[in-house]
């Protein structure tokens, strides 16, 4: 097979989302022919959709050190250090590669998004103003409001959003925006009306379920809710099956089979099951809610209190004798990172979409440095290196328990038993909340809509500390607060 053809099958093989075939297919190009710089960027790309970051790194500055100016390798480099939140070095190369060329496809957008993140929200406004004509309208639209909210315009930030959106039924996308945007300052009742839209977001041909309001009383109607977002997500939008079913309601609640064991049925359910591919024409339920449709077709603007969960004597017993092996007490649970892990996703071609929330692991570490007892890791999927970052701040040995998250029945049952937990949102904070417990809540900038945009506490997790990041993506004074406050 000559070069040229393994090159078309790797490139191929990229769109499929075959990673490892592609990878092979553009190492038998480069091989081929070492001097074609189009097959070791192809290269650089595949080592990164691969998730072998430092090596497409490594091959786009190999590809730039003989031609300086190969524009997709620079925008490609920038990416790939993007990927690994090296935003600082990868903002000068989006820069140069968009004085070489301005209308490259979405390159303003990626650079805006990057100022941004770096705490530059006017230099943001900027690209997007300046190349308007080379993005799409939605998406333009989107990161106007996002500078806005970060320049401190929130108002108009809402209009741009609820203009954008009143003039295209088709913007998924900017809908969800808008949910989120007036659910983060407490406009409950709209804000649950446009986050139905968030499914279409995700992909257009998705099915809606029933979103018509419910009526004040559901005359014993037999509703499946259907969990369709994380199991944090199923569990916060549980909180919303009381008011249903005082409205008369029989729910069921079909989820994934990992969740099923936490929750069991009584309370407000009737009934729990294992989500299945036939849910949506079931003929047991004269209707099918998605559970995060819930809030908005209640039309509530109630902030109910978590869902309740429990451990029994003997899984409170088992988590003592767990954590007293380890170590003396007080126990403090750690987590840095959760949400979409954005140097393991797919797509490295495209800009970042999804949510992420974290703190560098070392510096939390540093934060956390004189804990007086046993420090225990809770970070599911952790990234190679992050558990030394950590120990490198803390500067004392700390006991890994990813292992544990995979069953939730012995997770719920070790929060039960910690003394301190210090941790991003995640699935963690609805299992305390659950328990009646609590966490100290680090929250990057942007807050994501349950933690509001102002400062405070949240409505959903009143009795949880929270510590902010601020506009400028500084942790400092937020982990210095944080420290203290372990102190005590």
């Amino acid at each position: 097979m000559d070069a040229q053809r393994s090159n078309d099958l790797a490139w191929s093989c990229l769109r499929a989302g075959q990673a490892d075939l592609a990878l092979a297919h553009a190492l038998r190009a480069h091989e081929l022919k070492r001097g074609n710089l189009d097959y070791l960027n192809t290269l650089g790309v595949a080592y990164g959709e691969t998730g072998q970051l430092a090596l497409a790194e490594e091959t786009f500055r190999k590809l730039l050190k003989r031609s300086p100016t190969f524009l997709d390798a620079l925008v490609n480099l920038a990416k790939a250090l993007e990927k690994q939140e090296r935003l600082a070095e990868a903002r000068p190369l989006y820069e140069r590669a968009l004085a070489i060329e301005p209308r490259f496809p979405r390159l303003a957008t990626n650079l805006a998004n990057v100022c941004r993140s770096l705490g530059d929200a006017a230099r943001a406004r900027e690209l997007l103003e300046r190349g308007r004509d080379t993005i799409d309208p939605q998406g333009l639209e989107m990161g106007l409001a996002e500078c806005e909210v970060e320049l401190g315009d929130v108002p108009r930030a809402l209009e741009r959003l609820r203009e954008a959106v009143d003039g295209h039924d088709d913007w998924y996308y900017a809908q969800s925006a808008y949910a989120h945007l007036l659910l983060a300052t407490g406009q409950w009742r709209e804000g649950w009306r446009y986050y139905l839209a968030r499914r279409k977001a995700i992909d257009p041909r998705a099915p809606l379920g029933d979103v018509a309001m419910l009526p004040a009383k559901l005359e014993r109607q037999r509703i499946l809710l259907r969990g369709d977002q994380g199991i944090g997500d199923v569990l916060f939008f549980l909180r919303f099956a009381p008011l249903a079913r005082e409205r008369g309601a029989v729910l069921t609640l079909a989820s994934e089979k990992k969740l099923l064991p936490v929750l069991g049925a009584g309370k407000a359910l009737e009934a729990v099951r294992e989500q299945r591919g036939g849910d949506d024409c079931d003929p047991g339920f004269e209707r099918r809610i998605w559970l995060g449709d819930l809030p908005g077709v209640l039309g509530t603007e109630a902030t109910p209190p978590p869902w309740p969960l429990s451990v029994d004597d003997g899984e409170r017993r088992r988590a003592h004798e767990r954590l007293a092996a380890l170590g003396p007490p007080p126990y403090l649970g750690v987590t840095w990172r959760a949400g979409t892990d954005t140097a393991r996703g797919r797509e490295f071609g495209e800009e970042r979409k999804s949510l992420s929330k974290a703190v560098p692991p070392r510096l939390l570490g540093a934060a956390l440095r004189g804990w007086r007892g046993t420090a225990l890791l809770l970070q599911r999927g952790a990234r190679p290196g992050d558990a030394a970052e950590f120990a490198a701040g803390f500067g004392a040995p700390a006991h890994d328990l990813t292992a544990l998250t995979d069953d939730l029945r012995a997770t719920l049952a070790v929060l039960a038993a910690l003394d301190e937990y210090a941790t991003v949102s995640n699935t963690n904070i609805h299992l305390l909340a659950g328990l009646g417990k609590t966490a100290r809540v680090l929250i990057p900038y942007p807050a994501e809509w349950r933690w509001m945009r102002l400062e405070g506490r949240s409505p959903w997790f009143p009795d949880f500390p929270v510590y902010r990041q601020p506009a400028s993506r500084d942790w400092t004074a937020a982990l210095e607060r944080l420290r203290k406050d372990l102190s005590k």
